[in-house]
């Protein structure tokens, strides 16, 4: 397991059941201040993931929402990671598929949600720290 998923992994993950309604969703991302939420089963086997673009893109389609549950609103298709996944295959595999949060999991387990906030804020360290030690080499 990788430090940075290590770090992660202590920050918890928002997870939504399958049959929340609507405004359990909203209410779940508004607490957990994310834009997106897991969905799991009774078993917490992850069934998709819900983002807030998925609540506006059901309404854009003129769609009702008043009666939806997170079944209806999420995104079946999840792009997940494993706990030896780095922080620059994060970053790669975001920028490929166009998203912003990858579950961790391992089977069947949801072990963490990763931003791509996250992953640009462990990146910049790097980088920073590497800058610094390029200029106590240069300087000694």
């Amino acid at each position: 397991m990788t430090p940075f998923i290590v770090t992660i992994l202590k920050q918890g993950c928002p997870t939504v059941d399958i049959d929340a309604h609507f405004l359990e969703v909203v209410q779940a991302l508004t607490e957990a201040q994310s834009g997106t939420v897991v969905v799991v089963d009774k078993s917490q086997k992850v069934m998709g993931i819900l983002s807030e673009r998925d609540i506006v893109r059901h309404l854009s389609r003129q769609k009702s929402i008043e009666n939806s549950t997170a079944k209806h609103l999420m995104t079946t298709n999840i792009i997940s990671a494993d706990t030896n996944v780095t922080s620059s295959g994060l970053m790669e595999l975001m920028v490929r598929n166009k998203i912003r949060h990858v579950p961790i999991i391992n089977g069947d387990e949801l072990l963490g949600l990763v931003s791509i906030t996250d992953v640009i804020t462990r990146l910049l360290d790097k980088q920073l720290k590497e800058t610094e030690l390029m200029k106590e080499w240069i300087h000694s």
